[in-house]
């Protein structure tokens, strides 16, 4: 594959200078925001879905949403907390199918953080807090970095729709004496279409370079056997490239844990990819993610992630996207904890994943 770019920095084409050049278009092109809805809900003992059309404009990056709670008192705050007030989050293409698929706020929080280290662990941000009162911002972004990803989205008569569900008030902050009314705004982020030229007269690229590149996000959930039981994981979800696999370990409560036993195999058709530790799988997490190797940032119990794909921030380290096709056999075999308590439980297995669609340019490869 060929080498990849620093994600977060410009593409490696440069302008061309004086009369009669031709701009690529991240040159020509800026950034800018439109926040689009606004809902409040005061969490009670049902879920509350909300619809939202993302607003018409340039080449979409993605959706940020921004949860802020108030009126909160007492209860207890359950583990995933503030990112599970959003039961299910999903974000719809203009034909109706999913490309972030129904997942939590917590496997997006998940998601953010570890395909996408470039922006950093959302629960370091300034507007993270758990609690009666939660709040956070979570990223919905089909673009990885420098517009790969990016979606067309210029007609307004054909939207693309972000659909959220908002939780239970149980299953945020168990039994509140006040349940919070949140409320979540929701915010466009945009790649303008750019001037057909520059001030100088020299033409700009009117289309991305990172159109020719699909994101979709989805994920699967496997049964996790009893206590000193093995156990095989086995992805249905393939056929694309895959850029970060995320195993998220559950017990029959709900509640993470660290259930993954050495060793830890990794199986891809007959090749192997590795006979792990569950230690070691962690070292390489601190390898890759700065956050991680730095304490800013402690691993959430029972979460195992397997990038493949360039970080530029911490070296740059990392590998090629991982290419499957639909008779790919992926799997990891690891035996559940002797000592485990409250199982059989779950594995999600979150995914995401690239689809090209043209050529890539070369300093997408790998991004």
């Amino acid at each position: 594959m060929p080498s990849a770019a620093t994600a977060g920095s410009a593409p490696a084409s440069a302008p061309a200078s004086g009369g009669g050049g031709s701009i690529p278009f991240f040159f020509g092109s800026n950034l800018y925001v439109q926040k689009f809805a606004t809902n409040t809900w005061q969490l009670q003992a049902t879920t509350q879905e909300f619809t939202l059309p993302v607003v018409a404009g340039g080449f979409l990056r993605g959706v940020r949403l921004q949860l802020r709670s108030s009126g909160g008192v007492g209860g207890t705050t359950t583990a995933d907390n503030p990112w599970n007030v959003f039961q299910s989050i999903t974000l719809e293409n203009v034909n109706g199918a999913a490309l972030m698929f129904p997942m939590s706020g917590y496997a997006y929080y998940l998601a953010d953080w570890f395909t996408r280290p470039w922006w950093g662990d959302p629960a370091r941000r300034y507007d993270y807090a758990t609690g009666p009162n939660p709040s956070g911002s979570l990223r919905i972004f089909p673009e990885i970095a420098n517009t790969a990803g990016v979606l067309a989205n210029t007609d307004a008569r054909s939207q693309y729709r972000l659909r959220y569900t908002i939780n239970t008030a149980s299953n945020v902050i168990g039994t509140p004496t006040t349940a919070p009314t949140t409320t979540v705004t929701a915010y466009a982020e945009i790649w303008a279409q750019p001037d057909s030229a520059d001030l100088h007269g020299n033409a700009i690229a009117p289309l991305p370079d990172g159109l020719n590149l699909q994101t979709l996000r989805r994920h699967q959930v496997l049964t996790l056997n009893s206590a000193g039981s093995g156990n095989i994981f086995q992805l249905t979800n393939v056929g694309n490239e895959i850029r970060a696999m995320i195993l998220v370990v559950r017990d029959s409560n709900g509640a993470r844990q660290d259930y993954l036993s050495d060793p830890i195999r990794w199986t891809l058709d007959d090749r192997n990819l590795g006979v792990f530790s569950p230690d070691e799988i962690f070292g390489r997490m601190a390898d890759f993610y700065e956050a991680l190797a730095q304490g800013d940032s402690v691993r959430p119990t029972g979460v195992y992630v397997f990038p493949r794909f360039v970080n530029a921030g911490t070296g740059p380290v990392g590998e090629p996207w991982l290419a499957t096709n639909n008779a790919t056999y992926l799997a990891w075999e690891s035996a559940t904890a002797a000592g485990a308590t409250n199982v059989p439980g779950t594995v999600e297995i979150i995914t995401d994943e690239v689809v090209p669609v043209g050529a890539v340019p070369m300093a997408m490869e790998s991004i």
